[in-house]
């Protein structure tokens, strides 16, 4: 069976029946990706170019200019043409890493994703958030802790010894690395009280 998942960056509040009216409308109308419904974003045109050049074979189609140059993406000078909306054509052939591939940059650029097969709406980086959150008692939060007390160690032992230059920076990344710690265990113990406020009422 083969299906269509369809990428984009804008609307966002759309459910899969608001969706797939639009996607029918659209198609019906020629399907033509530059006069698709949906916003224009750089976003959307990164994604399509590190897709094509990650996973060529899924044979995505987009409205996205086709970027010639060799150079590895990370070498970009300049940001990428816009583009309203990438079409990725799955089939049974289609390998599963593809596809993990497709899903982690959505999640890198933010998209959303529509899946024709089960009619479903996907917000990869949302999708991965709540994931984070579910999981993060108690191992997420041993490695966070672990992390802050690694971070914690090396700004006081680089504060001790006081190599100049040297235990500035070690100073600094031990210091990123506690706060960043402590911010988790703050933004992790919110979620998790409004969580249970929510569920008590």
């Amino acid at each position: 069976m083969t299906f269509d998942l369809y990428a984009w960056k804008s609307p966002r509040d759309l459910d899969a029946d608001g969706a797939e009216a639009l996607l029918d409308a659209w198609n019906e109308s020629g399907g033509d990706p530059s006069a698709s419904p949906f916003e224009p974003s750089t976003d959307v045109g990164w994604f399509y170019r590190e897709l094509m050049t990650d996973e060529p074979e899924l044979g995505a189609s987009s409205d996205a200019v086709p970027n010639a140059s060799s150079a590895p993406i990370w070498l970009a000078t300049t940001d990428e043409a816009p583009a309203r909306v990438v079409r990725v054509p799955v089939s049974a052939a289609t390998p599963s890493d593809a596809l993990d591939t497709l899903f982690g940059l959505a999640a890198k650029y933010d998209l959303v994703v529509y899946d024709t097969r089960s009619r479903s709406i996907h917000r990869p980086l949302d999708e991965m958030a709540d994931h984070a959150s579910a999981t993060f008692w108690p191992a997420g939060a041993i490695q966070a802790a672990v992390a802050g007390g690694i971070g914690l160690v090396i700004a006081s032992v680089a504060w001790v010894v006081a190599i100049p230059i040297l235990s500035g920076i070690a100073i600094v990344i031990g210091g990123f690395l506690f706060v960043m710690a402590v911010f988790t265990f703050v933004h992790e113990g919110r979620k998790t009280m409004i969580g249970r406020r929510t569920n008590n009422e």
